[in-house]
This record gives C-alpha cells, structure tokens and sequence, in this order.
C-alpha cells in the first residue's frame, strides 16, 4: 500500500486547512449523516455525491453507483492500480474500485468517524485487504511523491478553503503519468447578482462549503501545475434528476424542520443541510452552476 512515511514539510493534520473550518466540515458529516441514511440509502450505497443518470439506471441507488463505474471508465483504472480517494466519505467508491476492478485504494477524510465506518463497510465487503483509510486533510496530505497512479475525488474539492493546493498536491502525489479524476459542482458564471450570490452561499454554506470555484479558473490551476490532457466535460443533466429528488423532498420539509431547529430537536448544522437540499436546485435551474468531470494526467519527463 501506501509509504506511510513522512514526507518533510507534510505533517498527517497540517495547517492547510484552518482549524475552524475543519471542524465545520467535520461536524457536518457527523451531524448531518442521519440525513444521507435515511435519504440517500447511506447504508446500502455508501454514497454521498449526486450519482450519474442514464439510459442504465433505473433509480438513485443505481446512478449512485453508476457515478463510481463511469469515472472508473474515464480513468481507465485497471487492477494494477493504486489510487488514491481523496475525500473517501464512508468509503464507498474505494469499496467499488476494489470488489469490481480489483486495485489497491486509499482513502482519506477529515473525519475520523468515516474513517472508521469506512474500514468497517470494507471488511463487510470483503475488501479490507484492498482499502486502506486514514485521517488526512488533501491539501497537505502525509503520502510521498510520485507514489500512486490515479487521484479520485467525488464531491470533495468543493470543501478545499484552497482549490489550487489540492491541485499541487495531487500533481506531487501522482506518478508521472499518473490521472487524476474528480466529480464536482462548480461555478459556470463569471460573475453573479446580489441575489444570485445570496442563493448560492445559502446552499454551500448549509453543506459547509466556503466558496465554490470556476471551472475555468480549476483549469488554470491544472495547467499551472503541468498537468496534460485536461479534460472537464460538463455533465449537469445527468445529475439533475438527483439535484430534483433533493429539492422535492426538501420542498415538503422544509418548514417542519424549521420547527425541529426551534424545538432544539434538530441542530442549525442539521436545518442548514436541508435549506441547503432546497436552494441547490433552484441554483441549478438558473444555470449558476454546473456539474463537471474532470480529468488530467501528470505528464511524463519527456513531456
């Protein structure tokens, strides 16, 4: 697996992302995983993104693991592999990768509850042998260079207070030729109302997102960091039916949890993620956002 060694200037929990704003996320996850179990078939799936809708998927548990098969494809991750699951939630896609292709992963979170979930759904899934996980922020991660083929990021780097420091440290991380793949909400506009921003920030806030990035701008970055063969494909109707479901059940909730928020039998976090539920759809349909694939390769010395 993994040299777990420690790279000079790389510590397991560095300053990259701010204290505060790690507990924010941190208490997010825990706080509002209730949420997902009983919404978006936590239990069963794993999944915390959006998931992918085709001609193929008859449902949200479908498109949640169709998400996993499509980007596994994009990257052409074969058994050979070892990836690296920046943002592993409870463990999900690394358990996919595993059991259907047969790789090395490793994930990473900033939250340690999910690290242990994750360890736990992968024994269950007969892959603990194949997963590794463990408590990093990927923005100073403790993993040496050039040491793993593919960076993975579903719905992840949404939450880097840095977007572009996750892009050095993936480019540092990856082998030359190495890809990195990712699965993201982004900005579409290059600049927004008043009333537009305020829309936004009601949704990213209420799922502990300090700001979201250009798609553009990401590219930048890519480029910056002598990454080759970037790709971002824009795939917001394949996510929009999910980003509907959100909306229609928040659409009906919306008020009671209020209520459950006054009554202190639910949290402002926990309230938050379900104004957050309503507002992101109404985002979308403006066209404020999109949803995008990314894809990139480290090039090669003879590049």
């Amino acid at each position: 697996m993994l040299d777990r060694e420690s790279k000079q200037g790389y510590s397991l929990m560095s300053k990259a992302t701010s204290d505060q704003y790690a507990n924010d996320i941190i208490n997010y996850y825990e706080s509002c995983e209730i949420d997902y179990r009983l919404l978006w078939r936590l239990d069963r799936c794993l999944a915390l993104h959006f998931g992918y809708w085709d001609e193929t998927t008859d449902g949200v548990s479908a498109a949640l693991i169709r998400e996993n098969e499509v980007l596994a494809q994009r990257a052409e991750i074969t058994s050979d592999d070892l990836v690296l699951d920046a943002g592993c939630g409870v463990g999900g896609s690394a358990i996919y990768l595993a059991k259907n292709i047969g790789c090395q992963v490793h994930g990473i979170t900033l939250v340690q509850k999910q690290v242990e979930t994750a360890r736990t759904n992968a024994n269950q899934n007969g892959v603990g042998d194949l997963c590794e996980f463990s408590r990093q922020d990927f923005c100073a991660m403790d993993i040496a260079d050039n040491s793993v083929d593919v960076v993975w990021a579903i719905e992840a780097v949404c939450h880097a207070e840095d977007k572009n420091e996750f892009v050095k440290e993936a480019y540092r991380v990856l082998k030359p030729g190495g890809r990195l793949i990712m699965a993201d909400f982004w900005l579409s506009k290059d600049s927004y109302s008043a009333d537009e921003n305020r829309l936004l920030q009601e949704w990213v806030s209420g799922w502990s997102v300090n700001a979201l990035e250009k798609s553009f701008k990401f590219k930048e970055y890519l480029k910056a960091s002598q990454f080759v063969d970037i790709r971002i494909e824009d795939v917001s109707e394949h996510i929009r039916p999910s980003a509907k479901r959100l909306h229609d059940y928040a659409k009906y909730v919306l008020w009671g949890a209020k209520i459950l928020e006054i009554l202190r039998i639910r949290s402002r976090t926990q309230h938050g993620n379900v104004v957050a539920v309503h507002r992101q759809y109404k985002a979308l349909n403006q066209g404020l956002w999109h949803y995008c694939f990314v894809y990139a390769r480290k090039s090669q010395a003879s590049e």
